[in-house]
């Protein structure tokens, strides 16, 4: 396998121009050849011409052309015009097949693309060339997911180097096609493929949820217009057409299915929906974001040791035409050291598509960079050189840039954290205002607030509610005579009885009261089961033996709220009820 590149001269002769390209064809070497054209040429006429030259010069190549928003020759990005990237194949085959009337047909053509797919043995890979945005993709690539899983898909859309172009098409050596889709199938038992990508983008503020979406359309995210993400925190408004550059800047992550992808807005509709390059999915998280330059070189470095790992002989880069707007002058950075592998190519898209191999799911995504190794044959045996992206040789903005977003990414990192230890430590003042420090049972606030749920469910179902108010007898002598020490060991034990004893029926809860008084609430308890349960607890109690002091005595108060009892009158009625059973001779239960 190999791959040679063309930068095309206007003046010159086109088969002078193709000399290399024609003496490699001419090795017989080869089974299969595949030709890209990348034009940047909003001017359509010399690019068809050029897609007829190539096909009467090499009439047995396939040939995929695209407009471009940058074209990538060996790691740079050259001056707008047009590349032609040749890819030989001694035993894959690579074929390309134009799929016309897409528009309208979106669901119909993804069929056919998928039968076509799965006809062909030994496919290894697909790539997609699609014009523009325009299309209805998720109908379009729903069909074409359900195709054989072992299938690794990529590609991009068409469009122009200017951020507004209105001009999207792709071509043949039939002609310029702006309804088309263009598939390139590899296949053959030798080929290896190895496809990514690269983000780099960061979080930035709170995650929102979309609530209401149609396709490309965002709608509401949390309930509210989906424009005021753009609104409230980056002073966008509703006119962003007139403020592409910012919609752009600042595009949304989403985290999906384990995956994650970014989405530009285009601009805002009247609405305050957001129209994006990709369709986003109800009940998906979304957050702003920002391109940290030490965090997309760090992605792309763990790319370039991958490809590393992989012995490539040739390698295709679909990049969006954002990263190229983010770069500026340092668009080459994230793109050389590809290069120092082996022969680079590829182009700037509107738009860029992968197929998430977890799930068979092909994803639109934007802010991204894709990369494709490919490989005849078994990987060589002799190391390839390290080849790594390298930030310092940001100077000027771009340095103030790395700096300002370092400081952001830090100062995120660090608020984050604070958030994370400000949850722990509201969670750990929760458990400490719900739970008695001493005994470990709810405290008297959940308690109170307990009973009150309880007791409201009740009332709005019908079912009955049973309270016990238990007071430990003498509990002063205990203190006076054994010590406060041994009062808390008795207090400790007593409400581990209790605790076993509520556990025994379902839904029921335990807690402290304040000093030697307790409460058990049973719910769905009848007023006679309730008795018997009181019962067993103060015999319970009775037959135990407290450490140190030996055996004590407990009086219980019960009462069962029919379910329209006031909350006030059961807590009044039950505390008379423990009243009678100490002025009774306390050790016994009395109902109220």
């Amino acid at each position: 396998m190999k791959q040679l590149l063309v930068e095309l001269r206007e003046n010159n002769d086109l088969e002078h121009q193709l000399e290399d390209i024609l003496k490699e064809r001419d090795t017989g070497k080869y089974s299969h050849i595949l030709i890209h054209i990348y034009s940047g040429l909003e001017e359509a006429q010399w690019t068809e011409e050029i897609a007829k030259a190539l096909r009467d010069l090499i009439p047995e190549a396939g040939i995929v052309g695209t407009m471009s928003a940058g074209e990538i020759m060996k790691g740079h990005v050259v001056k707008k015009g047009v590349l032609i990237g040749a890819l030989f194949f001694e035993s894959t085959k690579a074929e390309a097949v134009r799929f016309d009337n897409v528009k309208g047909n979106e669901g119909e053509t993804g069929r056919k693309i998928r039968e076509y797919l799965d006809s062909i043995p030994d496919i290894k890979a697909a790539e997609f060339i699609l014009p523009g945005t325009e299309l209805e993709t998720k109908a379009l690539f729903d069909e074409i997911s359900e195709c054989n899983k072992d299938i690794l898909i990529f590609g991009g859309y068409s469009g122009g180097h200017a951020m507004n172009a209105a001009v999207h098409y792709v071509f043949d050596a039939e002609g310029i096609k702006d309804d088309s889709v263009f598939v390139t199938v590899f296949a053959g038992r030798g080929l290896h493929v190895d496809m990514d990508k690269v983000i780099g983008w960061e979080a930035l503020g709170v995650p929102f949820t979309v609530t209401k979406a149609d396709g490309h359309r965002l709608i509401e995210l949390s309930g509210r217009p989906a424009s005021e993400i753009y609104e409230r925190f980056l002073h966008i408004d509703r006119r962003l057409q007139n403020n592409a550059q910012e919609g752009y800047t600042f595009p949304l992550l989403a985290e999906y299915k384990g995956d994650e992808w970014l989405r530009s807005a285009i601009h805002i509709e009247e609405d305050g929906s957001l129209n994006l390059h990709g369709h986003v999915t109800e009940g998906m998280e979304i957050q702003l974001s920002y391109g940290n330059p030490l965090t997309i070189v760090n992605k792309v470095n763990e790319r370039l040791e991958a490809i590393r790992q992989f012995k490539p002989q040739a390698v295709l880069i679909y990049s969006c035409i954002v990263r190229k707007t983010f770069w500026d002058n340092y668009r080459d950075l994230e793109l050389v050291p590809f290069e120092k592998l082996c022969t680079t190519a590829g182009f700037y898209t509107w738009g860029e598509i992968m197929r998430n191999m977890k799930n068979g799911e092909i994803v639109e995504h934007n802010v991204t960079q894709l990369s494709i190794a490919m490989r005849e044959g078994e990987a060589p045996a002799e190391e390839f050189p390290q080849a790594i992206a390298d930030d310092s040789v940001l100077k000027g903005p771009a340095a103030q840039l790395k700096r300002l977003t370092s400081l952001v990414y830090t100062a995120m990192e660090e608020l984050a954290d604070a958030q994370k230890n400000l949850r722990l430590l509201n969670e750990k003042l929760r458990v400490m205002a719900e739970t008695d420090a001493l005994t470990g049972l709810c405290s008297r606030g959940k308690t109170e607030e307990f009973i009150k749920s309880v007791l409201s469910d009740s009332s709005s179902e019908g079912f009955p509610v049973s309270l016990l108010m238990i007071d430990i007898d003498y509990f002063k002598a205990v203190n006076d005579n054994y010590s406060h020490q041994a009062g808390d060991a008795v207090l400790k034990e007593m409400a581990a009885l209790l605790k076993e004893l509520s556990g025994e029926h379902q839904g029921a809860t335990a807690g402290r009261w304040g000093g030697e008084e307790f409460f058990v609430v049973f719910p769905h308890m009848d007023s006679d089961k309730a008795m018997e349960a009181a019962e067993l607890i103060r015999k319970r109690t009775e037959d135990h033996v407290f450490p140190e002091v030996g055996h004590i005595t407990i009086s219980i108060g019960v009462i069962t709220s029919p379910g329209s009892t006031y909350v006030r009158d059961i807590f009044t009625n039950v505390d008379k009820a423990l009243y009678s059973a100490k002025e009774g001779g306390r050790n016994r239960v009395v109902k109220a």
